[in-house]
């Protein structure tokens, strides 16, 4: 009995076996989406692609253009203008039972994609002129209309990040500088939180010359011209609820960046007495889509997919990039400042 039983059991095991599995699910259309709204842009531009899926190598896949991109005149693209209600925390929600206006988006062509494993020779991209048209007390929802069907495939909504923001350190008071115990100076950044800002990030443009010199004629030839360089500085996450946030530069970072950028064209050069602090920000969708993308970089942390897009992938969300302040710069030769940059050995 026993070993009949056991018969019966080896059976079933690879009866049990000979089923086909497949790893690729049945066939889906899933649109890939992606569009930041920012107030201070003329144009807004909508990406759409779409998933690919077959029993192919995926990589050969991203190099043809039919398995991502949709051909034109497949979609219409546009973006509804909603009432909205304001929070006291400062959020908008929309409101209404239709939309004020409706955006329309036209189909376009670049061909000045980075390169890589994704197929780059040209990008479909729809856009819109919407130069001073934006209102942060409404509500943007975002549709993607299969014209095959008249089907709305993707869709999403955002609200704007808004309000006036104002930067207390550095200023021209306190000038763009460096202090604090050698071997560890920080300038510190600091500045007032706005309307739906999940995310800051302060960049620093440093202006300098250069200065060439042609010996070969007289009197002398001197050309001059003026060159910037843009520095990061660490990312800072906001509650919501805090009215002043802060990040410090460091002294050590912020010479090397310059180091590592000019060290390979050493010629005579001056520093110009300002620099531009740009505040960048976001709200939460794209700053939870970044946090996905990027999830820090542990052992025990794996990235997650991170959507907005209601019947696909991506994010709709809105941001700030051309908030921006003027701040003087000490420009003593006596000053720490001068006298670091010249430490460099890059023309300074």
């Amino acid at each position: 009995m026993k070993k009949i039983l056991f018969s019966i059991i080896i059976i079933f095991c690879f009866a049990s076996c000979e089923v086909e599995f497949s790893p690729n699910a049945e066939w889906r259309e899933t649109p890939v989406v992606y569009c930041l709204l920012d107030q201070d842009e003329d144009t807004t531009f909508v990406r759409v692609q779409r998933c690919f899926l077959g029993t192919d190598n995926n990589y050969r896949y991203s190099t043809i253009s039919d398995s991502i991109n949709y051909p034109q005149g497949a979609l219409t693209v546009i973006m509804e203008e909603w009432n909205g209600t304001t929070t006291s925390e400062g959020l908008v929600y929309r409101s209404g039972n239709s939309p004020k206006r409706v955006f329309n988006f036209d189909y376009q062509e670049i061909i000045n994609k980075d390169s890589g494993m994704f197929y780059n020779t040209l990008q479909p991209v729809y856009v819109c002129c919407t130069a001073g048209q934006l209102d942060s007390t409404c509500v943007y929802r975002l549709c993607i209309v299969k014209n095959a069907t008249g089907d709305t495939i993707a869709q999403s909504e955002t609200s704007l990040v808004y309000g006036d923001m104002s930067l207390t350190r550095p200023n021209n008071v306190t000038l763009f500088q460096f202090s604090g115990t050698s071997g560890s100076k920080t300038c510190e950044i600091t500045w007032s939180a706005i309307n739906g800002a999940r995310q800051y990030q302060p960049i620093i443009r440093f202006f300098y010359r250069d200065f060439i010199i042609d010996r070969s004629v007289m009197p002398w030839d001197t050309t001059i011209t003026p060159h910037y360089l843009d520095i990061p500085c660490n990312v800072v996450k906001s509650n919501m609820r805090d009215p002043y946030l802060t990040t410090r530069l460091e002294q050590n970072y912020f010479l090397s960046t310059i180091k590592s950028a000019l060290q390979y064209n050493v010629c005579n050069r001056n520093v110009i007495d300002t620099v531009l602090v740009f505040i960048t920000c976001c709200s939460e969708p794209l700053a939870a889509y970044i946090y996905a993308s990027h999830p820090g970089g542990a052992f025990n942390q794996e990235p997650f997919t991170y959507t907005n897009i209601e019947g696909g992938l991506g994010v709709f969300a809105s941001r700030r990039r051309h908030i921006q302040f003027t701040v003087g710069t000490p420009l003593s030769s006596a000053s720490n400042y001068i006298k670091t940059l010249k430490e460099l050995g890059v023309g300074f």
